[in-house]
């Protein structure tokens, strides 16, 4: 039973991480689209591209997990499955034309994988064909010996495909193949040609992120709506520009961070400030949690900028100067009665419960504050985090006596 599931999530690791190699090389090939020309995928084979000239590119787009001992993919060899079958589709696909050599004529096949390319004597033939240096009997004759050869018997039906097309079209389907092999990291190429695109290294991430984000959603509602993801390149401008917008706004980037809370969160400062003040109790882990990750994800976002050169250290100061004169003036709004009593000689302790009732009217007020940076103007998210922020750097407190009582 475990040999069975094993094998189980293996095929299907390897289903998924075909599937995922045919988006990323689909997202690959669409940054580079041109006008008058279209780009589809699952619609007239893994990928296809038809240019502003008339001709048509078939793309099958071919992944392997298997790795040679110096941890590079395998090469692509002569009795390789994936090569065979998709030879044989595509001639399949030719002699269901009304007129194959116009098709043939009309038409690029491309194979892209990342299997490696080394001396595959089957490449080394198509090249001598195309040099004349072979002719189409020859070649045929081969194919002969190499089905002869070849104790795969599905291996063996695939070459039977092209070797039974008719000479006058198998030389001019073999004239028309085009082999993309070594295609891996694809990610690193895309965010590549997305440097080439915007020329703001520091926004590429963003842009990606965006944009990968947007494809993957529309493909997927196109394929549950039955119809044919085919993007043109003035759909591709028009649907998805607002993902490059990134690359040209003023306007700091918000990331979204992924970050360990710490195991105990209730020993942070900001955190005793709130249980302190009976805005959360000390056993309510979850808000702790929810608190926690406003802060930590606009501490992020600031380290970012400043890391990128989005924000130099004097916005910071400025966005922090802000934030306490708003902080201030409230402070001095909610606890002016206050101030008045304890200096007419009425003890802090004497008033505790009042003091936190407007501490916590004090501290609602500053989780409706809306903040700005830079021309940014942040969420409410990120603004509750930077009055989380400063109290846990020691520059603000709730209750009146907070420097006191968290010396």
């Amino acid at each position: 039973m475990t040999e069975i599931k094993r094998h189980e999530i293996t095929s299907a690791a390897k289903t998924e991480i075909g599937f995922e190699y045919q988006f990323y090389y689909f997202f690959y090939l669409i940054l580079d689209l041109r006008h008058g020309e279209k780009i589809g995928i699952e619609v007239k084979d893994d990928i296809h591209i038809d240019c502003a000239n008339g001709e048509t590119i078939l793309i099958q787009a071919k992944h392997t997990l298997q790795t040679l001992k110096s941890g590079d993919s395998i090469n692509l060899t002569e009795r390789d499955k994936d090569l065979w079958k998709t030879l044989s589709n595509w001639v399949k696909i030719i002699i269901e034309q009304n007129e194959p050599l116009n098709f043939i004529k009309k038409t690029k096949f491309q194979l892209v994988s990342n299997k490696g390319i080394s001396d595959n004597p089957f490449i080394v033939k198509i090249n001598s064909l195309r040099e004349k240096e072979l002719n189409v009997s020859d070649f045929k004759k081969y194919l002969k010996e190499l089905q002869d050869n070849t104790a795969d018997t599905a291996i063996c039906e695939f070459i039977n495909v092209l070797r039974s097309l008719n000479a006058s079209i198998l030389h001019p389907f073999i004239e028309k193949l085009d082999f993309r092999l070594s295609q891996d990291n694809l990610i690193t190429k895309i965010k590549e040609r997305l440097l080439e695109k915007i020329h703001i290294a520091e926004r590429v991430d963003d842009v990606y992120k965006n944009l990968n984000s947007e494809l993957r959603d529309q493909n997927y509602l196109a394929v549950k709506a039955g119809e044919k993801t085919e993007i043109s390149f003035e759909d591709f401008n028009r649907r998805f520009r607002q993902c490059f917008k990134i690359a040209l706004s003023t306007k700091l980037p918000i990331r979204d961070f992924t970050f360990s809370i710490p195991d105990r969160p209730e020993k942070q400062l900001f955190i005793r400030h709130l249980i302190d003040i009976k805005d959360i109790s000390k056993d309510n882990k979850d808000e702790m949690i929810e608190f926690t990750t406003q802060m930590l994800q606009l501490y992020n976002n600031l380290k970012a900028w400043e890391d990128n050169g989005d924000l130099l250290p004097s916005d910071r100061k400025k966005f922090n100067k802000e934030t306490l004169m708003i902080w201030k003036n409230s402070f001095r709004k909610q606890y002016r009665n206050i101030t008045e009593k304890i200096n007419s000689g009425v003890t802090i302790e004497s008033i505790d419960d009042e003091i936190k009732y407007h501490a916590l009217e004090f501290l609602d007020e500053m989780r409706k504050q809306i903040l700005n940076i830079d021309e940014t103007t942040l969420s409410m998210e990120l603004s509750n985090g930077q009055f989380y922020l400063l109290t846990e750097e020691k520059y603000i407190g709730w209750h009146i006596d907070w420097e006191n009582r968290f010396k």
